[in-house]
């Protein structure tokens, strides 16, 4: 399995003090729990490692997909790292953005969950976060006992709950560096550059593992 702490990168919070809320009240409205969708979104990364060279690039690929589409609120992430520029758009180009940024996602989780050496991904703790958030706190052990630390916010929305932000190593927000990233690349190149930045990226990750069989 490749280093997971270079998946993508608390401005994510104050976000939410000010941003409308369209998050659910109650957490029993909908079936399935905020624990529950990282226990199954866990099981699934388990469940893909373990048969990782079996399955081979594509088809975790295709298993990850619907459980990333699940359990991510795509829409919201890129939505706040593209920033202001996003009240700007018309509905094409923001979905454009939303399709390329999940294809991303998808592809850079078939690359680096690509084997299996024992790992234990254990739920350590639940959090209230700002406006109904939950903070699940997980910790992925490795066979020599090692920990990697890997905490979801989540909120909920007409869909139930999902994932809007990951904390590598408990405390360093994905959404924050890619909002600092994104940021860079719309003033230097547009939101038309940001659209190909991201692409190419996803063709670099797919193009590295069909080299590699």
């Amino acid at each position: 399995m490749k280093q997971i702490t270079k998946l993508w990168a608390p401005a994510v919070l104050s976000f939410f003090l000010i941003a409308p809320s369209v998050c659910v009240s109650d957490e029993t409205t909908t079936k399935t729990s905020a624990i529950q969708v990282i226990k199954d979104f866990n099981s699934t990364l388990l469940h893909v490692m373990e048969h990782a060279k079996t399955l081979d690039y594509s088809g975790r690929y295709k298993t990850l997909k619907p459980v990333l589409v699940k359990t991510f609120d795509f829409s919201f992430m890129i939505q706040y790292a593209v920033g202001r520029p996003w009240k700007t758009l018309t509905t094409d180009p923001k979905q454009k953005l939303i399709e390329v940024f999940t294809d991303f996602t998808i592809a850079t989780y078939a690359d680096r969950f690509n084997g299996y050496s024992g790992e234990k991904i254990e739920i350590r703790n639940k959090q209230d976060g700002p406006r109904g958030t939950k903070l699940i706190k997980t910790e992925l052990v490795k066979k020599d006992g090692s920990v990697i630390r890997l905490n979801y916010l989540l909120r909920k929305n007409e869909h139930g709950w999902q994932i809007i932000d990951i904390f590598l190593k408990g405390s360093i927000s994905e959404l924050a560096t890619k909002r600092s990233e994104y940021n860079a690349t719309v003033k230097k190149n547009g939101l038309n550059g940001l659209i190909e930045r991201i692409r190419e990226k996803t063709v670099a990750i797919k193009t590295q593992n069909v080299k590699s069989k």
